[in-house]
C-alpha cells in the first residue's frame, strides 16, 4: 500500500514536529483560530510560517503548550517535511518510521545517498537543507552532477535560503524548527508558482563561492568563467580569480565594509558608484632590471575610473600592488575600479560592450570579461 506523505500513518513520535496521520484529515481542513504557543509571539519572524504549516497538518506543538522554535530539527524530520510539501507517495512503514520518507525522497531525486545515508536523528545543517529544498523546487537539479556551492547559490537566489546576521550563510550551522518552518513555507510558495524576495547579501556570498563573482546577483549580468588567464603586456601575465561588485551606498550590501576609505583617482566621490574589485595573480614572463609595474599601470577599463582603499586595516583590498620585474616574481593583489550608477544603468539599458580591459602595444588589445559577447554582459545583442 502506498500513501501520500500527508496521509501516511506512523505511530512513532518524532518530537511532536509532525502530526501523526491519525490527526490528519483526508479532506481539506476547516479554517480555525490560529494556534497559540507559550513560546511563539505574533511578532516573531517565523509566526506566519508556523501557522501555515499547522493549517496544512505538517507540524504541531508539544503537550506543554510550546512549539520550541529554537529546538534543532533532525535530518529525518526535515526530509518528511519536504516530502509533505511535494506530496510524495510513500509506502507504509515497515521498519523505522522515517525509512519510507527517505526512500521516497531518494526515488524523487530530492536526496542523494552519496551525500549521507545515515545519522537520520542528527540535526540537519543549513547546507543539507539547501540541497533538499532547491531540488524540491527545480527538477533539473535532481538530475546529473551538481556541487554544494551550486545548490546553495540556487537556493539563495530563489529566496529559499537567507543569510544569518551579517549575511553569512552559516552552512555548517544546525537548523532549528523555526528555520525549518520558514524554509518549507518558502518552498510551498515557489511550488505554487510564487516568487520570493532575495537576500542580496547572502546570494552574493553564495554566487562568489560558486562562480567567483557576484555579477549575476548585483547586476543581472553574465561573465566568462573564473578563473581565467590573460596577458596584461608582453612582460606580464595575470590570472583573474574573483570579480566582486560592491555598492557603497547600500548599508546591507555585500563587502561594503571592505570599501570604507575608498578614493577614486579622479578625486570624485564614490557615493553614487558601483565599485568593481578584481582579485588577480600577476607574474612576469621576462626579467627587466629595475622595472616595477602594477595592474592599473598596464590595463584600463575605458568606462571606469581607477580607485583604491586607504586606511582600512580590515579590508583585504589593502594589498601590495607593485610587481617587481627584476626577478621572477608573482603578486596576489586586488585592483579596484569605479563606475557611476547613472552611466552604468544607461550602459545596461543599451547592453553596451563596456566590461573589458584594454592594453596597448602596436595595436589595441582587449581582454573581454564575457568571452561570448566580448564586453557585453547582458546578452548577445544591443537592446537598442
Amino acid at each position: 500500500m502506498r500513501l501520500t506523505i500527508t496521509k501516511a500513518i506512523t505511530s512513532l513520535s518524532i518530537g511532536a514536529l509532525l502530526v501523526a496521520a491519525a490527526n490528519i484529515q483526508s479532506t481539506p481542513m476547516q479554517a480555525s483560530a490560529p494556534a497559540v504557543f507559550k513560546d511563539v509571539k505574533q511578532s516573531d519572524w517565523y509566526y506566519s510560517s508556523i501557522q501555515k504549516l499547522i493549517s496544512k497538518g505538517y507540524v504541531n506543538g508539544f503537550a506543554d503548550g510550546t512549539f520550541k522554535p529554537q529546538k534543532e530539527i533532525s535530518r529525518a524530520e526535515f526530509i518528511k517535511l519536504v516530502g509533505a510539501a511535494l506530496q510524495l507517495d510513500v509506502p507504509a512503514a515497515t521498519e523505522t518510521w522515517y525509512t519510507p520518507f527517505v526512500n521516497a525522497a531518494v526515488a524523487a531525486g530530492i536526496h542523494k545517498t552519496s551525500e549521507y545515508n545515515g545519522g537520520w536523528s542528527q540535526p540537519i545543517t543549513r547546507q543539507e537543507m539547501a540541497r533538499l529544498t532547491v531540488r524540491a523546487v527545480d527538477e533539473k537539479l535532481r538530475q546529473g552532477k551538481t556541487t554544494d556551492p551550486q545548490l546553495v547559490y540556487e537556493a539563495a537566489k530563489r529566496g529559499i535560503l537567507s543569510g544569518l546576521s551579517g549575511g553569512e550563510l552559516g552552512l555548517k550551522e544546525k537548523s532549528t524548527r523555526a528555520q525549518a518552518t520558514v524554509v518549507i513555507d518558502r518552498v510551498l510558495t515557489l511550488l505554487d508558482g510564487g516568487t520570493l524576495p532575495m537576500d542580496k547579501r547572502a546570494a552574493s556570498y553564495a554566487e562568489v563561492a560558486y562562480k567567483g563573482t557576484n555579477v549575476g546577483t548585483m547586476w543581472g549580468g553574465e561573465i566568462r568563467s573564473l578563473p581565467f588567464e590573460a596577458a596584461l603586456s608582453y612582460n606580464v601575465d595575470a590570472k583573474f580569480e574573483q570579480i566582486l561588485i560592491i555598492d557603497p551606498a547600500d548599508p546591507n550590501g555585500p563587502y561594503r565594509d571592505w570599501v570604507k576609505g575608498l578614493v577614486k583617482f579622479n578625486g570624485k566621490s564614490p557615493t553614487n558608484d558601483y565599485v568593481v574589485a578584481f582579485k588577480v595573480t600577476m607574474k612576469n614572463k621576462k626579467i627587466v632590471p629595475k622595472e616595477v609595474t602594477s595592474f592599473r599601470a598596464l590595463v584600463a577599463i575605458p568606462k571606469m575610473t581607477g580607485a583604491m582603499v586607504l586606511e582600512n586595516k580590515n579590508s583585504p583590498f589593502m594589498t601590495e600592488y607593485q610587481l617587481k620585474l627584476s626577478a621572477n616574481n608573482k603578486l596576489d593583489t586586488w585592483a579596484l575600479f569605479s563606475i557611476d550608477k547613472t552611466e552604468f544603468n544607461d550602459l545596461k539599458r543599451r547592453n553596451y560592450p563596456f566590461f573589458y580591459f584594454v592594453w596597448y602595444s602596436n595595436n589595441k588589445i582587449e581582454i573581454p570579461l564575457n568571452d561570448k559577447f566580448k564586453g557585453r554582459i547582458f546578452g548577445e545583442d544591443p537592446l537598442v
